[in-house]
C-alpha cells in the first residue's frame, strides 16, 4: 500500500520510519511545514527529496497514492482527512479522531460519500496484553461483567501541543483506555462523570490527572483513575485493570493476566486450554501470540479492511463513541462531575454547526 504521510511531530517522525520499513507499505511523500524536519526525517529514512513536501496538495498531485496517514495536531485531523478523502485516498488518522463529534461525523459521511476507508490509528487495541482479555471474555470466561476498576500512571517528558492541551490526560491518552472499556471489555456506557485536577508539581497547563467513572445501561460500574504527572510507583501504558463478572474475576497488569474463578475451580484449573495453575486456585493466562503488533498491527488491520472492502475494527463510525467518552468526560469535568448521558450529549453534539465549534 502506496501512502502519503501528512505531519512530523513528537510522534510523526517514528510512524515514517514504521511506515518506510515494515514490509507492507510504501511511503511515497512526506509533508510537513518545517522543511528542516522533512529533511531530517526524509534524510534518515532514505525518501528521495523530490517525494518531500510542505503542502499536502503538492504531494498529492506529485505522486500516486493509495491512502494517507495523519499525524498533524489534533484540531488539524479533520481538514487533512476531508482533503485526503476529497483525493480518493483511504485514511488512517492518529488518535484522537478529531476534536469533536461533529467533525468526526463530517469525516465519517465524507468517507462513504467518497467510498474509502477511514480508520483511527488506537493501536492499543492491537497489542498482546488486549487481544488476550478480549479473547478471554468473548469465550465467557469472565461471564457478565459488572464492575471494572483500572488506573493509569505515568510521566512522560513530553513537550509541544500536549504540555498546552486542555484535559491532556483524558484527550490526549485516556482515548486508548476508554477505547479498551468499548473495543476490548465490550462495554458501552450510557452515563460518564469525571473530574480532573493538577498537584503543584505539574508541568502541564491544563489537568493531567483525572478521576471517571461510566455506567453501562444494564448497571456495570466502571471506575477509572489516571495521571500523566505521576509519581512512583507507575503502571504499564496499557493501565493497570480488574475486571469482576459473574463467573470469575480478572486482573490485567503489566502484560500479567490473571483469571480468578469464583465457582467451577476444578473444571477451571483443570481444563482451561493454555492457562497455568497459580496458587489458590488461580490461573495465569499467557498472552496469545500475534503475527503484527501495536502499529504494525494497526497497519495489518487497515490493509486487511481495505483489500477485503470491510470496515477496520477502529474505523471512524466505531472509534466516535469512544471519543465521545473522551470528550463527554471532559464536559463533565466542566460541570464539576456533573453526570452525563451520554447517548442524549453524543446525538446532541452530532448536530452542532460547524460554524458553533
Amino acid at each position: 500500500m502506496r501512502i502519503i504521510q501528512v505531519g512530523l511531530g513528537f510522534w510523526g517522525a517514528d510512524w515514517a520510519n514504521v511506515v518506510a520499513t515494515n514490509g507492507r507499505t510504501e511511503l511515497v511523500g512526506l509533508v510537513d511545514i518545517s522543511e528542516p524536519a522533512l529533511k531530517e526525517v526524509g534524510d534518515r529514512i532514505g525518501l528521495a527529496p523530490e517525494r518531500r513536501f510542505t503542502s499536502f496538495s503538492d504531494a498529492i498531485k506529485s505522486v500516486e497514492a493509495d491512502a494517507a496517514l495523519v499525524v498533524v495536531p489534533p484540531h488539524v485531523h479533520e481538514a487533512v482527512a476531508l482533503e485526503a478523502l476529497a483525493a480518493g485516498l483511504h485514511v488512517m488518522v492518529e488518535k484522537p479522531f478529531t476534536t469533536s463529534i461533529a467533525a468526526s461525523q463530517r469525516v465519517i459521511d465524507a468517507a462513504r460519500e467518497a467510498d474509502r476507508k477511514v480508520m483511527v490509528t488506537q493501536s492499543f487495541r492491537f497489542r498482546r496484553g488486549p487481544r488476550t482479555v478480549k479473547r478471554l471474555i468473548e469465550e465467557g470466561a469472565l461471564g457478565t461483567i459488572e464492575s471494572v476498576y483500572g488506573r493509569f500512571f505515568k510521566d512522560p517528558a513530553f513537550e509541544g501541543f500536549r504540555v498546552e492541551m486542555d484535559e491532556p490526560l483524558i484527550v490526549d491518552m485516556s482515548i486508548h483506555h476508554f477505547d479498551y472499556i468499548r473495543g476490548i471489555f465490550g462495554l458501552e456506557p450510557a452515563t460518564v462523570r469525571a473530574r480532573s485536577f493538577n498537584p503543584s508539581w505539574s508541568r502541564f497547563a491544563g489537568n493531567a490527572s483525572a478521576n471517571v467513572q461510566f455506567t453501562t445501561a444494564d448497571g456495570a460500574e466502571i471506575s477509572y483513575v489516571g495521571s500523566w504527572h505521576a509519581r512512583r510507583p507507575t503502571t504499564s501504558w496499557d493501565g493497570a485493570w480488574e475486571l469482576h463478572g459473574t463467573h470469575a474475576s480478572l486482573s490485567w497488569d503489566f502484560n500479567k493476566v490473571v483469571l480468578f474463578p469464583h465457582g467451577n475451580v476444578i473444571g477451571e484449573t483443570v481444563f482451561r486450554t493454555g492457562a497455568l495453575e497459580r496458587e489458590n486456585d488461580t490461573l495465569e493466562i499467557p498472552l496469545d501470540t500475534l503475527q503484527y503488533e501495536e502499529r504494525l498491527g494497526t497497519i495489518d488491520e487497515f490493509i486487511a479492511a481495505v483489500s477485503e472492502n470491510r470496515q477496520p475494527e477502529t474505523w471512524g463510525g466505531d472509534n466516535i463513541r469512544s471519543l465521545g467518552l473522551v470528550l463527554a468526560a471532559v464536559e463533565s469535568t466542566k460541570r464539576d462531575g456533573e453526570a452525563i448521558d451520554f447517548e442524549e450529549w453524543l446525538r446532541s453534539e452530532g448536530s452542532r454547526p460547524q460554524a458553533a465549534e
